[in-house]
């Protein structure tokens, strides 16, 4: 760790961390493509992760099943749109099936597996007892629904520009739908 990041004040440190863990900070400006793949994977992990909370009830979240079943849900979406990347190319450019291009499919890939972190920190405190496991399956339903609603702000700040209206309007309409989805099942359900 350098110096400098040494000298920050304690929370200014794990903001920071917290920033490079969601990757939403590049030491460059992201390529078009590459912005577009972040912003691909970001919707895709975050609608697969809420399609997964929906079919979970909150007693799940009394055992470590639900836990489970998040975090495997981030990984395999993870692999497998990993892998896909990676054989598309080998069909449309082999020579650039590479280790490295790997390696940046994963690196491009990483929203889909931090879509599972916010909703597993809370089945980890519902499991734990700290939480109510409604009250932790309803804040993973909204963190996952709040970062969808965030799209246009991501989209603009991965292409290094001032996101177009309609960009922040289909996030918020996307979320809309994802929670009117997840108000849906609970009705049914309850």
């Amino acid at each position: 760790m350098s110096q400098d990041r040494l000298k920050r004040r304690p929370h200014r440190l794990v903001q920071d961390l917290i920033y490079q863990l969601f990757h939403l900070r590049s030491e460059r400006p992201l390529s078009k493509e590459d912005a577009s793949s972040r912003i691909t994977a970001f919707v895709y992990g975050d609608i697969l992760i809420l399609a997964a909370l929906i079919a979970l009830y909150p007693e799940d979240l009394l055992t470590s099943k639900a836990l489970i079943y998040i975090i495997g849900t981030g990984t395999s979406t993870f692999i497998a749109h990993v892998l896909a990347e990676h054989v598309g190319v080998r069909v449309t450019a082999p020579d650039q099936a590479t280790t490295p291009h790997l390696r940046k499919e994963a690196w491009h890939a990483v929203p889909i597996a931090s879509a599972a972190v916010g909703p597993a920190l809370f089945m980890t405190a519902a499991l734990v007892g700290w939480v109510d496991p409604g009250l932790a399956l309803q804040l993973a339903i909204i963190i996952t629904v709040v970062r969808l609603a965030s799209l246009g702000w991501v989209v603009g700040h991965l292409r290094g520009e001032r996101a177009a209206p309609q960009t922040f309007i289909l996030g918020i309409v996307l979320a809309a739908l994802c929670l009117a989805a997840a108000l849906l099942k609970a009705v049914i359900t309850a």
